[in-house]
This record gives structure tokens, sequence and C-alpha cells, in this order.
């Protein structure tokens, strides 16, 4: 094979990647918009693509919210700033709750998109259950030295409470039942604490 043939190959890998990355943008621009459940019409429409662009570059529906999940769910741990264990634990809850609540509210829409599709993709609810266990850990880690004071069965009970708190579903109930993501912060900022017996 010669090198034009080569660079032709290549070029059209290249434009496809670039149509199933538009692809999934779109679906992604469409449910941060409130569209939480886009026909692949409406998706294609946004990508500048025709629908059967859509199911050339993903089988169904399925796949597409697949990716999507998989790319939205990296894009939120990567946007996570680490939170320094060394501050003592009302610094700590702070810096905890306010990075958290910003990928909440950021991530809102696309929760409740997930949540719709998860009943008929184990790729959505697996790559969901894969962003719980990293949010878990990190409640762990964050605050370890209160959790390690704790005696065992109570560890557990208080770790399982503020994931809970900080989790997507209690920021969609929240949110949903008309609190503010101002008062809905609060929530979060006065629950921690509680949990973990932590003052000041």
């Amino acid at each position: 094979m010669g090198a034009i043939e080569i660079d032709r190959i290549d070029g059209r890998r290249a434009r496809g990647l670039r149509t199933r990355d538009a692809i999934v943008s779109a679906l992604l621009d469409l449910v941060a918009a409130g569209d939480v459940a886009p026909t692949a019409q409406r998706v294609a429409d946004r990508a500048g693509v025709s629908v059967r662009s859509v199911y050339q570059h993903f089988s169904d529906v399925e796949g597409l919210y697949a990716d999507a999940t998989e790319r939205t769910y990296e894009w939120a741990r990567d946007a996570a700033e680490d939170v320094d264990v060394s501050l003592p634990a009302a610094l700590r809850v702070d810096a905890f709750v306010e990075g958290r609540i910003a990928i909440l509210e950021a991530l809102l829409p696309f929760h409740r998109a997930v949540r719709l599709m998860e009943p008929a993709s184990d790729r959505v609810r697996q790559s969901r259950l894969a962003m719980e266990k990293w949010e878990k850990d990190r409640v762990a880690k964050v605050f370890a030295q209160e959790l390690r004071a704790m005696e065992s069965s109570r560890r557990a009970a208080v770790l399982a409470g503020v994931d809970a708190l900080a989790s997507a579903d209690s920021w969609d109930h929240l949110r949903r039942n008309g609190q503010s993501a101002r008062s809905a912060r609060q929530v979060l900022r006065s629950g921690i604490p509680s949990l973990l017996g932590v003052t000041g």
C-alpha cells in the first residue's frame, strides 16, 4: 500500500472520529439545554449530520448514550480538585462541598438523562455505578481522619450517609423539590458536619 493510499485512509479515519465526536457533543449539548431524551433526528440536526450518519457511527441510541456517559463521567473525575486532607475538618467540609456541588449542578440534566436511559443499557448503568464508587472513595479519602476515629459499624454508616447526602440523586431530589442551588448547598454544608461530628 502506497503512502498516498495510507494518507487517504488516515484522513477518512480522522474525519470519522471528528464526526463521532460531533455527534456525542450534540447529544450532550441537547441534554444540557434540558432535552433529556433527544431523538436521533434532533441529535443529527444539532451535529449538522444526517440521521444515517448517526447510525453509521452508533448502532443504536444506547451506544450513543453509553459513549456520552463515559465521556461525561471522565470529565467529572478530571474536573474534581483534590481536597487538602491536612486542612482542619471544617475547611475540608467547605472545600469538599464546593467542589462536589459544582460538578453536581453541571451534571444535573445529564444525571436525569442517564436515569431514563439506564434501564435499557448495561453500559450506562455500569458507568454510573463506577462513578458512584469513585465518589464514595473520594468521601472516604477526604474524611479519613474522622472516619478512622469511629467504631467500625458507625464508620460504615457515616460514610454511607455522607456519600448519600453528597450524591447526584440527593442533589436532583433537592433541586426538583424547590431548593435553589444556594439552599441545597446549605443542606450539604450543615448535614455533612453533623454526620461526621465536626464542629467549628
